[in-house]
């Protein structure tokens, strides 16, 4: 059987804010960032011991000299779209675990993720506009 709490009755409730998710995710910016069908940069074992590291709100940041990172977390490498990510710098990846935070997502969950296409721009997109080019490009020859 349960007991039931003992305490001041006559003391009132603290009251407490509650965070607005949607004015958070709204007030950040769209990250950059590329997709790919391997691992880019912990892909390769023999990149691994040159790699610098930083620990970012549960999440593991790695990244390279050159300033390129992903984002690991306890399930490994993060993926959008059935492809991993790579960002050009370590700010961009600290916004995206900032969408993950304001989402209510951790790094204990699986790491193969829906991010919608608002919250973020694909630097390597092959969209629709890029194959009208190509196809412009080999009739005009």
């Amino acid at each position: 059987m349960r007991r039931s709490k003992r305490g001041n009755q006559r003391r009132q409730k603290k009251l407490r804010k509650r965070a607005d998710v949607t004015k958070e995710t709204q007030s950040l910016a769209k990250v950059r960032l590329t997709l790919h069908t391997s691992d880019p940069i912990t892909g390769c074992e023999d990149v691994l011991y040159t790699l610098f590291y930083e620990a970012y709100r549960g999440y593991t940041i790695y990244s390279t000299e050159q300033g390129k990172c992903c984002i690991h977390g306890k399930e490994g490498c993060l993926r959008i779209q059935k492809k991993y990510v790579c960002f050009p710098d370590i700010e961009q990846a600290k916004t995206m675990i900032k969408h993950f935070q304001a989402d209510g997502r951790t790094a204990h969950e699986r790491m193969e993720r829906y991010v919608p296409e608002d919250e973020y721009y694909c630097l390597n997109k092959q969209g629709p506009r890029h194959k009208e080019n190509v196809y412009a490009f080999a009739v005009s020859m």
